[in-house]
């Protein structure tokens, strides 16, 4: 009996074991609904362990829930509602922020007031993660100014997870504070390279911000202070321009200039520019990321506000008001005693970080967005990684990543043949099994690839990787290099097996980027400069003729967020000279923006644009374009199909195996580019950027159209996000909404000259020209040689015995 009785208890024994151990891979939600605020007391981060990549929690025994009563209801409530009354910053500077993969890190710097740094604050956090993701092998570590704020697992998958954190007093300075997001994900059960890919957790913008207890934290009262105005839950800076003289041509000018100098200063990457003539709603006037400005002599803004800054009537001043209708907030008010006095103001105010067009640039402005300002490569150069933001680490896991930036010039031209090297500092161990290999990705297409084709291990020193620059653009170019590795502890799977912490993989911070000198001469059109670094409009300290078909909110709106986008490409202001006539400008570079009805015939035939866009482009789903789609049918289409003859798809087969085969295409077998065919705009696009040649060959045109003046703010707005903005590129843009973009190829070009040209760069300019153009390169190569055998003939039969 007693031997019975411990077989019993042996097997439940087994069983609870057994049931322990099956927790991990349990698919089902990983936790209860989510405790929204108010925050919860936060558990200091777990202190790292050795043998750890990063710090696991300690384990505290499981109390039971308390039963809720409606006076703790009531409580939580109350300290709901006090936590939401409190001013806050929010932190991500896009719509989405995904970590993706077994570990991502994104960092940059946020800028805050002396007050914001001083206050108690709090720390929000929001965010969701992928189903298939082991909370007990996963964690999100957050850091301010590199010292922890947030260190828990990642236990999000059934709904959004909302919670807060105490930030201890001196973690947040004025200035600059370094924001960094890491993420180390595991999968519960799959160990394949595949399976990396299924590992996400989603930050919420609307739901990560900074509280602060101060009630005027958030509030600006210096000029200084417009450095700090942030973002919005979707990542957008928003200034709004109350202007009662908005309409006097005069006046466009010094708005453009105003917009320009205050993008720069406050240096966001997704920021829009509006104008209205009067107050139009005071119950936003507290909405994060955004500031109003109040701009006319005191005689115009007297009747909107009452109260202007002291000393306004004996001269132009820049200060901060109580905001009409909401004397809690403030709006800063930029007046005089006359419009003259106003443009001194606005001249001192939109001063250029670079200095003047000519300043050289070492680094462009991105510390918005990355971690570093990224640096600028304007010939022969060499980067340590830890120079590039790189650090060394240690990899345990199935895909490894990690990312820098660097800039190119606008007048970079060795796309068709140009080499770029990584020098690649790195280790695995004798676990990676030969068919693994290291890819490079430059702005999301793969450059490279290096195969791992021995086993045992191996330490990689100075490991040269050759990378086309094809892929490189005028600009900021992120470079991704991965790593996927191969085990047979992988193939086997065994469970438990994705929670190794024994590192495989090791990148140094001594490897090294190295970019040769390449061609320096500029083309145009080339909207991808124009994006990248705004050429050549940031290049000229003169005034660039701006021709706006009307002064209206709408048009102005949209201008000012454009040339807000060019001036932070330039990191300087462009200054502008505004007309309302076109006839004018031929031998300038200019911007033309307006609705496409109100742009002269003249300028649309420049930019090989249809004239019959100028009515016909109604941007309207029941355009002429959806009317004829509705004859489609399946047998229409088999026919058209079935007319195709035989020889014209043997061609389409011989051109696809020639893309296949050797990466050429039609477009690269020719002796010279060919000439741009017209342009017509289909009715499914809402908007349009173009660029040309100005006339007779001098100039460069920028035209920025839409049907009508409101889809032109909206087409600019939706252009001003940072990932749509780098998507311009080729001769014509066009948007069809929800961020969908076209881009039209430039066939023919002209060269712009931007340094002297000397021996060595003429000579990579004309090997790129004739890598573009292979049978031009051909012809000369054959003609090359037969001169020679010409010139060996005559010799010989000169030469020796007759």
């Amino acid at each position: 009996m007693k031997i019975f009785i411990a077989a019993i208890l042996s097997l439940l024994s087994v069983a609870a074991t057994a049931q322990a151990q099956s927790v991990p891979f349990d698919m089902s939600p990983e936790r209860g609904p989510s405790a929204i605020l108010p925050p919860p007391v936060s558990t200091p981060p777990a202190q790292p362990t050795q043998n750890q990549g990063l710090p696991r929690p300690p384990q505290h025994p499981v109390t039971p829930t308390p039963a809720r009563s409606p006076a703790s209801d009531a409580l939580q409530a109350k300290a709901a509602a006090s936590l939401a009354s409190q001013p806050r910053r929010y932190l991500i500077p896009t719509d989405i922020l995904k970590l993706s993969g077994e570990i991502d890190e994104r960092s940059w710097s946020v800028y805050l007031t002396p007050e914001q740094a001083s206050s108690p604050a709090r720390f929000n956090l929001g965010y969701q993660n992928s189903v298939v993701i082991a909370p007990e092998l996963s964690r999100l570590a957050i850091h301010i100014n590199n010292i922890s704020i947030v260190d828990e697992e990642i236990r999000s998958s059934d709904m959004p997870l909302e919670q807060s954190f105490d930030i201890p007093a001196g973690v947040l300075r004025p200035g600059a504070n370094l924001l960094s997001f890491q993420t180390k994900q595991r999968h519960r059960t799959d160990c394949t390279l595949e399976s990396t890919y299924e590992l996400w957790t989603d930050i919420d913008p609307t739901k990560t911000f900074i509280s602060f207890s101060d009630a005027g934290a958030t509030r600006p009262s210096r000029l200084d202070d417009i450095r700090a105005i942030g973002v919005d839950g979707a990542g957008k800076t928003k200034f709004k321009l109350v202007v009662p003289a908005l309409e006097q041509l005069g006046t466009s000018g010094l708005l453009m200039r105003l917009a320009q100098g205050l993008g720069l200063l406050s240096n966001m990457p997704n920021q829009t520019f509006s104008f209205s003539t009067a107050v139009k709603d005071a119950a936003d006037a507290s909405e994060p990321g955004q500031l109003t400005i109040f701009v006319g002599t005191v005689a115009e803004l007297q009747p909107l506000l009452g109260q202007l800054p002291a000393g306004v009537s004996g001269g132009s001043i820049a200060g901060f008001v109580p905001y009409p209708g909401a004397p809690q907030e403030t709006a800063l008010v930029l007046s005089g005693p006359t419009w003259q006095s106003i443009d001194s103001l606005v001249n001192s105010l939109a001063t250029s970080p670079d200095g003047s067009a000519s300043a050289t640039r070492n680094t462009l402005s991105t510390q918005a967005w990355r971690p570093l300002d990224t640096v600028f490569l304007s010939s022969d150069s060499t980067f340590n990684f830890s120079q590039l933001g790189v650090k060394t680490q240690e990899f345990s896991g199935r895909l490894f990543r990690t990312n820098f930036a660097v800039g190119i010039p606008a007048d970079f031209y060795a796309k068709a043949y140009g080499q770029m090297q990584i020098l690649l500092d790195a280790a695995y161990t004798n676990e990676v099994l030969p068919g693994s290999h290291i890819d490079i990705y430059v702005n999301g297409n793969i450059a490279s690839t290096m195969p791992i084709n021995t086993g045992g291990g191996a330490v990689l020193r100075k490991l040269p990787i050759n990378v086309t620059l094809r892929h490189f653009r005028p600009g900021v170019n992120t470079v991704v290099i991965e790593a996927a590795l191969r085990t047979q502890a992988d193939i086997e799977c065994v469970p438990g097996s994705t929670a190794s912490d024994t590192p495989r993989f090791a990148l140094f911070d001594t490897s090294q980027f190295h970019i040769p000198d390449f061609a320096r001469i500029a083309q145009t059109p080339n909207l991808a400069a124009v994006s990248g670094t705004a050429f050549p409009y940031g290049r000229s300290d003169e005034a660039v003729p701006l021709f706006l078909d009307r002064i209206d909110e709408n048009t102005l709106s949209a201008a000012a967020t454009f040339l807000g986008k060019l001036s932070e490409a330039a990191h300087r202001v462009i200054p502008v000279d505004v007309r309302a006539s076109a006839a004018a400008i031929i031998d300038q570079n200019a911007i033309f923006i307006g609705s496409i009805s109100q742009i002269p015939p003249t300028v649309l035939a420049q930019f090989e644009i249809a004239d019959s866009s100028r009515a016909g482009w109604t941007s309207s789903p029941m355009g002429l374009n959806g009317a004829q789609n509705t004859a489609l049918t399946v047998d229409n289409w088999g026919e058209s199909f079935n007319s195709e003859g035989r020889i014209s798809r043997r061609i389409t087969a011989f051109k696809n195996w020639l893309k296949r085969s050797f990466d050429l295409s039609t477009s690269s077998l020719r002796f010279a580019p060919s000439s741009d065919d017209t342009f017509t705009p289909s009715n499914a696009s809402t908007f349009m950027v173009a660029q040309e040649g100005g006339p007779n060959g001098k100039g460069t045109w920028t035209l920025v159209t839409a049907p009508s003046s409101d889809r032109l703010r909206e087409g600019v707005d939706a252009l001003s996000t940072g990932t749509n903005w780098a998507l311009l590129d080729g001769r014509i843009v066009t948007y069809q909404g929800e961020d969908r973009y076209s881009t039209v190829a430039v066939n023919a070009f002209r060269f712009v000259p931007t340094q002297p040209l000397t021996l060595v760069n003429v000579r990579l300019i004309v090997a790129n020209w004739l890598s573009d153009n292979i049978m031009s390169y051909s012809v000369l190569l054959a003609g090359v040689a037969v001169f020679l055998g010409f010139i060996t003939v005559t010799l010989l039969s000169r030469l020796g015995r007759s």
